[in-house]
């Protein structure tokens, strides 16, 4: 999906307020979302490795006696050296096609596990202590939200662009996904023939990052990452950002006046360009009013 123009960071009154006064962004790590499962979701492969050492072993098979062609130059070690062995007994001929299917049978029944317990490991060596994470949202609208995120509809919705001159961090946001289940990232079979390649890294790395279960897809998040590997302690980075980037503030509903005259203050003084709006309550439907 084409990142979106605006997005939009949810908040109390007295958060905006901070924000708004300093230029700064809260990034945190995701040891302190509400959602206990961030980073913990590790993707599978489907069908699973256990069940594809068969389909393994008569792709090589097929392979030798049928001409069916493996891209030998991406095999792992251990596979290519079985089809040379493979082709090696085939070329003697005495060794009929089923007892070679048979001499290869075998499977590591607990191998996907061992798979996610690897994956576990590298991901707490990574430190989520010293993950930064900027959470923010496509949608300034949704009821949801700004019950949940924004003061029961007192606090505001602040909206952000991104801006290329200025390199600024929100053109690296990227879409979260929503699943009941845990992400699939591969085939059991192309993990046994061609391992752990870079797209599996980078898709397997996404999955556990960017996916989140199904009954948080309400939020239509979108995120940034960074690792702060000297701030483990602290766990929260306070982050600048340009003038430029702050679009728009959006009151909520039952934000005060004096929330409202602060806002208008601190919009007047540092961010001129910046629009005002206040949600309003229209046929039991929440939709922004331009104020400024």
């Amino acid at each position: 999906m084409q990142l979106p123009q605006i997005l939009y960071k949810y908040t109390s009154a007295s958060t905006a307020f901070l924000v708004l006064e300093n230029s700064r962004l809260r990034w945190s790590s995701p040891l302190l979302f509400n959602d206990v499962a961030e980073f913990q979701r590790m993707p599978r492969f489907h069908p699973r490795v256990a069940d594809s050492y068969q389909q393994l072993s008569a792709s090589i098979v097929a392979a030798v006696f049928d001409g069916i062609e493996l891209d030998e130059a991406r095999l792992t070690h251990q596979t290519l050296l079985l089809l040379n062995l493979v082709k090696l007994m085939a070329s003697k001929g005495h060794i009929a096609r089923e007892d070679i299917l048979k001499s290869l049978a075998g499977e590591v029944s607990d191998a996907d596990q061992k798979i996610e317990m690897s994956l576990r490991d590298y991901v707490d060596n990574l430190g989520l202590s010293t993950a930064r994470v900027l959470c923010v949202t496509s949608e300034n609208d949704n009821n949801a939200m700004w019950g949940n995120y924004a003061d029961n509809h007192s606090g505001c919705v602040l909206g952000f662009r991104h801006i290329a001159k200025y390199d600024t961090p929100l053109q690296e946001a990227t879409q979260v996904s929503y699943s009941a289940e845990r992400p699939i990232v591969g085939s059991g079979l192309d993990f046994l023939l061609y391992g752990n390649t870079q797209e599996l890294r980078t898709s397997t790395l996404h999955a556990i990052f960017y996916t989140k279960d199904q009954s948080w897809e309400y939020e239509r998040e979108w995120r940034v990452i960074t690792w702060r590997p000297n701030e483990a302690e602290k766990q929260v980075s306070d982050f600048l950002f340009f003038p430029e980037e702050l679009e728009s503030v959006t009151l909520g509903v039952r934000a005060t006046v004096e929330t409202e005259q602060r806002v208008r203050q601190l919009l007047a003084v540092k961010y001129p360009d910046a629009s005002l709006y206040r949600m309003e309550l229209i046929e039991g439907k929440i939709e922004p009013n331009l104020l400024i």
